[in-house]
């Protein structure tokens, strides 16, 4: 709550922006790590820079022969041949033709690469001629065509992939920095009832595996009763193994707490459906925490650990793009209109090359994989265009 202790609700707009500021105070952490150690995923802590021009030397983009272009019908003694090994190493001269690999090194003084197709070969294959007409430069790449030494070619922040992994070992680099992956332990929080609990233990359970898939080191920090005294306790002991700490149920004392434990609560409210979301940030034990608590309600704890955690944990992690992969759809069912602005579950599939969006029901055991926001006093139809949100992703 806020200072009068007044509930503290804000829009969504003001709750991202909100969450963006409040990331700054828990920046992403580095590491050096060997290459052999890079996985798909990591995020890059350093600029990776050319080391030399790429490529280094003049490439065929073709097998062929490597020329001096002139007009057709020309014939050419061939003189050796050069691959991306074994180049060749003398000058070219008129009226001679090297035979050349694709990815080879174009000898000194060729202008031009011919493709086999493109010549009729003579004699013992000794010699060939030249039957189209070809442009100076033809087929082939020239050094530093693809980046100049110093270039800039993987920014801090960058997302790797094979391919990017694989540039790194190309350019003969032994170590890199990359960010800590995050940690975030999840609580469960309710009385002895069974539906609470089965609530409580299927949102740890949802909420590990979603932020698992997402690629964070998800803790389980276990369930406790709805008492203060507990929360506590356990609040306490996640502090100890992890910033994040998330919490689906006990609303009302983990606030209560907040105030106990000189936390400052950003906002405990945001207007939309669901909505009841809180925030907090400050230190527990002189751990640096940043605490969010979540509906009970598995759908709704769900919509905003995808809406409002994953971003920021994206963010601790040094990621560049924070929010997840927005994509057009069409809605598969109409969805009518409510006074207020909602979040719903959707479950989003390619059906014949297009993007099908179906509407979750509340159970919790209806498939969804992505968040449609529609706005106050809205209705859609079906086969209406929206945007959809993809949390299951990275």
């Amino acid at each position: 709550m806020n200072s009068a202790g007044f509930p503290k609700t804000v829009s969504i707009e003001e709750a991202f922006r909100t969450l963006e500021v409040l990331s700054k105070r828990y920046p992403p952490q580095p590491k050096t790590v060997h290459v052999a150690r890079l996985q798909p995923g990591r995020v890059l802590a350093e600029d990776i820079e050319a080391v030399e021009d790429i490529p280094a030397e003049r490439k065929s983009i073709v097998d062929g022969f490597a020329i001096i272009v002139n007009k057709p019908g020309t014939k050419r003694r061939i003189v050796g041949s050069s691959t991306a090994v074994t180049p060749y190493d003398a000058q070219l001269q008129q009226g001679e033709c090297v035979r050349i690999t694709n990815g080879g090194v174009v000898p000194d003084g060729a202008d031009t690469v011919v493709p086999f197709e493109d010549v009729l070969l003579y004699g013992e294959m000794d010699s060939i001629e030249v039957i189209t007409k070809l442009d100076k430069g033809e087929n082939i790449r020239e050094r530093g065509s693809e980046a100049n030494v110093g270039d800039i070619l993987l920014r801090d922040g960058y997302r790797l992939d094979s391919i990017s992994i694989g540039l790194i070992y190309k350019l003969g680099i032994s170590q890199v920095e990359i960010y800590k992956k995050p940690r975030v332990s999840l609580i469960s929080i309710g009385n002895e009832s069974s539906h609470q609990r089965m609530n409580g233990n299927f949102n740890r359970s949802q909420l590990l595996a979603l932020f698992k898939i997402q690629g964070f080191k998800s803790i389980d920090a276990g369930e406790c009763a709805d008492i203060l005294v507990e929360i506590e306790k356990k609040l306490n002991t996640a502090a100890e193994f992890s910033c994040v700490i998330v919490a689906t149920g006990g609303y009302e004392q983990i606030l209560n707490l907040a105030e106990k434990l000189n936390l400052t609560v950003a906002f405990n409210k945001i207007s939309s459906n669901p909505g009841k979301f809180a925030f907090a940030h400050g230190s527990i034990k002189n751990k640096p925490v940043f605490l969010c608590v979540l509906p009970q309600k598995p759908a709704s704890a769900w919509i905003g650990a995808n809406l409002f955690v994953s971003p920021f944990l994206r963010a601790m992690e040094g990621r560049t793009v924070t929010n997840g992969m927005r994509w057009k759809s069409k809605l598969a069912e109409s969805i009518p209109k409510s006074c207020e602005t909602r979040f719903v579950r959707v479950q989003s599939e390619f059906i014949n090359g297009k993007l099908i969006s179906t509407p979750a029901s509340s159970d919790i055991f209806s498939r969804a994989n992505s968040i449609l926001k529609i706005p106050a006093n809205f209705a859609y139809s079906a086969k209406d265009t929206v945007n959809v949100l993809l949390v299951e992703s990275p």
